[in-house]
C-alpha cells in the first residue's frame, strides 16, 4: 500500500545524506597529490670466491693416427691422476672438448698430402679447495699439459653479496633524495613506489696469457682469487612536501 508519509521521509533522508557527504567530498577533491621526487640508487656487494674452474689443454701430434690418439690418452690420464692426488674428486674432472684431425704438408705442391695427426683434448677441473688452485695448475703442467686455456673464480652463494648491494643501493637513493629535497626546501614524507634490479655475481676470469705469466714468475704458481662483486640498482619515487 502506497504511503505518502514513507515516501517523504525517504526523500528527506536521502537529501540529508547528500548534504552531509558533499563538504568532505569537495574537500578531498580540492587537495592536490603531493609532488614526487624520483631517484636512482646503486650499490655493490662483495664476497670471497670459494671455488675455481681450470680448463686444461692437452695437444698431441704424431705421424700415425693411432700414435697421436694413444699419446694424448696417456697424457690425459697422467694429468687426471696427478690432480686427483691433490684431493680433486673424479666427478669434478670433465672433458670440455675433444678433436682429432689430420694435418697437411705446407709445400704448395704437396698441400693435399697428410703429414700427421693432431689430437686436442681440454679438461674442465673444478677446484673446491680454492687454496689448491695454483698446485693443480702446476701438477697438470708437470704431468704433460701444454695449455691452460682459462681459470675462473666463482662463489657458490651470492646471497650475502646481493643483500649488501641492495642495502647500499637504497642508502644511495635515500641520500640523494635527502640532498635534493633539502635544496628544494622540501622534506620527504613517504614513498610511492620502489623497484630494483640486481645483477649477477661477476666471476673473475684469467686467460691463458695471464696464467702463463704467473707461472713464469715463480716455480710454484701463485694465484690470488681476490673478491667477486655484485651490483644492485633501485628506483624510488619519494613523496615530498613543504
Amino acid at each position: 500500500m502506497f504511503s505518502f508519509k514513507s515516501t517523504v521521509f525517504a526523500a528527506l533522508f536521502t537529501l540529508t545524506a547528500m548534504v552531509s557527504a558533499a563538504p568532505g567530498t569537495a574537500l578531498a577533491a580540492e587537495q592536490p597529490a603531493p609532488p614526487i621526487l624520483s631517484v636512482d640508487g646503486q650499490g655493490t656487494g662483495t664476497v670471497a670466491p670459494d671455488q675455481a674452474t681450470i680448463t686444461i689443454g692437452i695437444t698431441s701430434h704424431a705421424a700415425n693416427a693411432g700414435q697421436a690418439q694413444n699419446d694424448n690418452a696417456w697424457t690425459s690420464n697422467q694429468i687426471a691422476q696427478a690432480i686427483k692426488a691433490l684431493g680433486v674428486d673424479a666427478k669434478d674432472i670433465q672433458t670440455g672438448n675433444y678433436s682429432f684431425q689430420p694435418t697437411y704438408r705446407k709445400e704448395e705442391s704437396r698441400c693435399n698430402e697428410i703429414d700427421g695427426y693432431t689430437v686436442s683434448h681440454s679438461m674442465n677441473v673444478v677446484v673446491r679447495d680454492i687454496h689448491r688452485t695454483g698446485k693443480v695448475i702446476d701438477a697438470a703442467l708437470q704431468a704433460g699439459a701444454n695449455e691452460i686455456h682459462s681459470l675462473e673464480f666463482t662463489a657458490s652463494d651470492a646471497h650475502s653479496a646481493r643483500s649488501t648491494a641492495l642495502s647500499n643501493a637504497v642508502q644511495d637513493a635515500r641520500g640523494k633524495a635527502s640532498i635534493i629535497a633539502k635544496c628544494l626546501g622540501k622534506r620527504i614524507i613517504g614513498i610511492q613506489s620502489v623497484s630494483e634490479s640486481s645483477g649477477y655475481l661477476e666471476s673473475r676470469r684469467f686467460g691463458n696469457t695471464m696464467i702463463m705469466a704467473a707461472k713464469d714468475a715463480a716455480a710454484d704458481t701463485l694465484i690470488e682469487p681476490g673478491n667477486l662483486s655484485l651490483t644492485a640498482r633501485v628506483h624510488i619515487d619519494f613523496l615530498i612536501s613543504d
